[in-house]
């Protein structure tokens, strides 16, 4: 240890120090006795000398190099307030209970200097009365046992053992040795002891005048030796060993001042480019602060209540390591001091941004410091460390392996020497997840719907076309979303790109093609039909590939024919009177809305047209019914009569009238269905002449019966043969059954 001299006036006398870790001790050559001396050192210093090691007595001696007799130290008997109890649970113990003694006259003496345990005595005349003792003596001790129903109990132990040993042995069997707090458990201990004089658990042990418990003790040979002489001094002549001595002795002595410990939770709390903060915990309100670093010192004085101190030291070069020393200061004497190194933060780095990303990966970037400058990136809990690269570029990083849509907090530092800056926030989020489900899911002439699956609730869309964006919120729900463009132009493929947006970054986007549908065919029409078949025609469409004929629930599909003419088509096989359903639809990619067009067959001619009677004004026509919903058009001599269709189902009966008598007429009917008309079926009569009676027996035999026309037609190709015309007749047949 350093040490060395230092002159004090103090009446006259001449004071040596020397620097213990804790103490620092201060010889002072005036000789006083031992209670002047304490005055003097309490009143200049701290206290008379505390000892408590070899180390403190070398310090000691140190104090004078030329001194070679006793000098005073802080050691004494206190044989009033020294003594303890064994047992030291204060809630044992109730208002003055701790301090209850039973002392014989004159005792405690310290007869010998070494009197430091308690025996009671339980003989006559001194029953119950207490005395010290040394404690290596062996006596029979009593024990304390707890307490029953709220009341001490005691043990007495007849095997006689010294004061510690018996302490140990009550402490291993029951719960100490024997403390008195009243005279009625006096009382109880002495009848306990049985007319033994028997340890209990009083003891006492010399103190120091700074009220140190230091156990720490330097006798010399057979010292201490005497009661009377209860100071203590070293002998500088004997290696700085103790002896008791008369307190009223004029000595010279030793003072101390209680170094102060150093200052506790010296630390850097807090740093810039420019400062450091440091901090530390106060000692107490006497003790203050020097503050020393790159020569200068800075003093503080020990602020009031029980916070840390907190202390900035300012205008420091960035990124520079500065050493702290702090010493705690208590009457101009320092401690020993604590030391930090600390350093300013490095500059922080400018331009931290995100130059891209992607679903799992955003890549960062930023300007190079200085070479002498790492980097920390620290985001989710994780650092990343970088060197400082070679030359002057700009610093790229990509962060993987993250969540697709996820907003993350980088922050980046610039270190040197594992010192950080200030630090750099950015925030920066990952695309959003592509749409693979995005799909084309109807369309029309002018437009197309657009489907497909939400990302999360987090996540918006935009959709690009032609040129244009539209931004879509996350809908609602977890269902698709669904988007129909409209105002679209007909046959015409569109590219469609939809983009997944979280925090305005877009995903890269996925693509469709998607078609419009085509415009149906202009002019679709029936231009003709027959009884089996209906033509139809239609104007032909630009850009189409094809067409697809739909009725009967069957298709016919058409190639796009060359050139700009209509087209023909005929449907055959169809029923004659029948009312047909055609839907057209042109196909390009997709198929049109398509257009209808209702057309019908002709009807079948209606049978058994004849003539069933005349005379010279009329003619009788008649014909079988085709169905119930094709009416007739009877044509002749440039006119025409329309008949509805009769009820039931009988033959349609119909005389036309205002004719020339002998005049043969040709009549066409026409069967009539949804205003279309048979091919028509004709026949020839012809109105009477004048009237001629002619009467026939003809004989006619026939294999079969014959009806009456069939009887007529029979006549009619007999007059033929006999060169006659059965049109200029009136045939009326009579059968007559033989």
């Amino acid at each position: 240890m350093d040490y060395g001299l230092v002159i004090f006036v103090l009446t006259g006398s001449l004071v040596s120090i020397s620097f213990a870790q804790t103490r620092q001790y201060f010889f002072v050559s005036t000789s006083l006795n031992w209670t002047n001396a304490q005055s003097i050192c309490r009143r200049d210093y701290t206290d008379l000398a505390t000892i408590e090691s070899t180390a403190d007595i070398v310090d000691v001696s140190n104090t004078t190099s030329n001194y070679t007799g006793k000098a005073w130290i802080g050691l004494y008997d206190d044989l009033e307030n020294s003594w303890r109890w064994s047992f030291n649970d204060g809630s044992f113990y109730g208002a003055g209970e701790e301090t209850y003694r039973n002392w014989l006259s004159s005792q405690p003496n310290n007869v010998g200097g070494q009197q430091y345990c308690v025996e009671l005595l339980s003989t006559s005349p001194f029953f119950g009365l207490w005395g010290d003792s040394e404690c290596n003596m062996t006596k029979q001790f009593v024990c304390y046992n707890g307490t029953v129903n709220g009341t001490a109990s005691f043990v007495l132990v007849e095997t006689p053992l010294n004061w510690t040993d018996a302490q140990i042995f009550c402490r291993a069997n029951y719960v100490d040795l024997a403390s008195i707090r009243n005279s009625t458990e006096n009382a109880v201990v002495t009848s306990t002891a049985r007319g033994n004089f028997v340890w209990i658990g009083l003891y006492r042990q010399k103190v120091w005048s700074d009220g140190s418990n230091s156990l720490f003790r330097h006798w010399a040979d057979e010292q201490p030796d005497s009661g009377r002489e209860r100071c203590v001094a070293a002998q500088f002549n004997n290696s700085g060993r103790w002896s008791d001595e008369d307190c009223s002795l004029a000595f010279p002595f030793i003072c101390f001042t209680t170094i102060p410990p150093n200052a506790e939770g010296f630390r850097t709390i807090a740093q810039l480019e420019t400062s450091i903060a440091l901090q530390w915990n106060k000692v107490n309100d006497n003790v203050g602060f020097i503050l020393q670093f790159n020569g200068s010192e800075t003093n503080f004085i020990a602020p009031a209540g029980d916070g840390p101190i907190t202390h900035a030291v300012s205008s420091l070069t960035a990124g520079t390591f500065y050493t702290f020393t702090l010493f705690s200061v208590f009457k101009n004497v320092r401690s020993s001091g604590v030391n930090i190194t600390a350093a300013t933060y490095p500059p922080t780095t400018d331009s931290f941004r995100s130059t891209g990303q992607n679903e799992t990966s955003i890549t960062l970037q930023w300007n190079k410091v200085n070479n002498d400058v790492g980097y920390i990136l620290q985001f989710n809990g994780s650092e990343t460390n970088f060197s400082a690269p070679a030359g002057d570029g700009p610093i790229n990083h990509t962060v993987s392996s993250l969540s697709p849509a996820t907003y993350y907090l980088f922050t980046l530092f610039s270190v040197i020497a594992n010192i950080r800056g200030t630090g750099l926030q950015l925030s920066a989020a990952t695309e959003p997840p592509i749409v693979y489900s995005f799909r084309s899911t109807g369309q029309n002439e002018t437009s197309i719907t657009l489907q497909w699956n939400q990302v999360n609730d987090n996540v918006s869309y935009i959709l690009q076309f032609n040129g244009s964006e539209t931004n879509f919120s996350a809908a609602a729900g977890d269902g698709p979303i669904t988007h129909t463009v409209s105002s679209l132009s007909p046959t015409t493929y569109y590219t469609f790109i939809l983009f997944s947006v979280f925090e305005n970054v877009r995903s890269s986007g996925f693509g469709i093609v998607a078609f419009t549908a085509p415009s149906n065919a202009e002019g679709f029409r029936s231009t003709g039909q027959n009884e089996t078949s209906i033509t139809l025609q239609w104007n032909q469409v630009n850009n189409i590939v094809g067409y697809i004929l739909q009725f009967n629930g069957s298709e016919t599909n058409f190639i796009a024919a060359a050139g700009d003419g209509p087209i023909n088509h005929t449907v055959s096989s169809l029923t004659a009177g029948t009312k047909y359903t055609f839907t057209l639809f042109s196909v390009f990619w997709h198929i049109s809305s398509g257009v209808n067009v209702t057309a019908v067959t002709a009807p079948q001619n209606a049978e058994g047209f004849r003539s069933t009677g005349q005379n010279e004004t009329s003619i009788t026509l008649q014909w079988n019914q085709v169905n119930g919903n094709v009416s007739y058009i009877l044509q002749f001599n440039g006119s025409e009569t329309n008949f509805s269709a009769a009820a039931g189902d009988g033959p349609i009966t119909h005389t036309v009238s205002s004719l020339t008598s002998g005049t043969k007429y040709t009549f066409t009917l026409f069967s009539v269905f949804e205003n279309v008309r048979s091919s028509g079926v004709n026949i020839a009569a012809v109105t009477e002449g004048p009237t001629y009676v002619l009467g026939l027996n003809i004989k006619l035999t026939s294999l079969n019966p014959l009806s009456e026309s069939d009887m007529e037609n029979v006549v009619a190709e007999l007059f033929r043969q006999l060169g006659l015309s059965p049109e200029l007749l009136s045939l009326k047949i009579q059968s007559v059954e033989r």
